[in-house]
């Protein structure tokens, strides 16, 4: 008898555990999606530059907390680095470009809120003993989410041609060291970068 009890509390354990583990993989999903311009004959692009000498625009940031120097840095590096890899030359002068790219950041608090039925047993009122009955339990959870854009303007035209976004809810570690996620961030976005 009490190795089931055992065995049952270390299977709600592992139960629990693991629905809190896939709730944190869930949370840390980063989703990505884009829409661009079909008529735009992309395989033409060779160069890019920066639409500006900063090319981050601020968006809207509901949290109270700016959105670091450092952190848009990383990110100016990092699509830097990830334009490079498919095959473009960055160059300095704007004017003689391709393209151009810009890109914003922005966070808003968001609230997540969850309904479900919670069996409570026991006697009430007219009902037969060991009936069962059924109360809502309400859960709210408050959490960041954090939105990386990406516009990409033609050389010639000066007009929009392509925008993609990741977005992802910001975690603890994210605001301790942001780089791991931009990384992600910025490699699943350009992979919907038309060639």
């Amino acid at each position: 008898m009490i190795s089931y009890f055992t065995g049952r509390k270390s299977l709600c354990r592992v139960t629990t555990l693991s629905m809190l583990m896939s709730f944190a993989v869930g949370c840390a999903t980063i989703s990505t999606g884009a829409h661009y311009d079909e008529t735009n004959n992309f395989g033409e692009y060779r160069t890019f530059s920066w639409i500006d000498d900063t090319p981050y625009i601020s968006a809207g940031n509901d949290t109270g907390q700016p959105i670091s120097p450092l952190t848009v840095s990383k990110i100016q590096n990092e699509i830097l680095s990830g334009l490079e890899a498919k095959g473009y030359h960055f160059i300095d002068e704007r004017n003689g470009a391709d393209f151009v790219v810009a890109f914003t950041v922005g966070t808003r608090q968001e609230i997540s809120i969850d309904s479900y039925p919670a069996p409570y047993y026991g006697t009430w009122g007219w009902h037969v003993r060991g009936s069962h009955y059924y109360v809502r339990e309400v859960s709210a959870h408050n959490y960041t989410r954090g939105t990386l854009g990406v516009d990409v303007f033609d050389g010639k035209t000066k007009q929009p041609v392509w925008h993609g976004w990741a977005e992802k809810t910001v975690t603890a570690s994210d605001r301790q060291d942001p780089e791991p996620s931009i990384k992600a961030s910025v490699a699943n976005l350009l992979e919907a970068f038309p060639k």
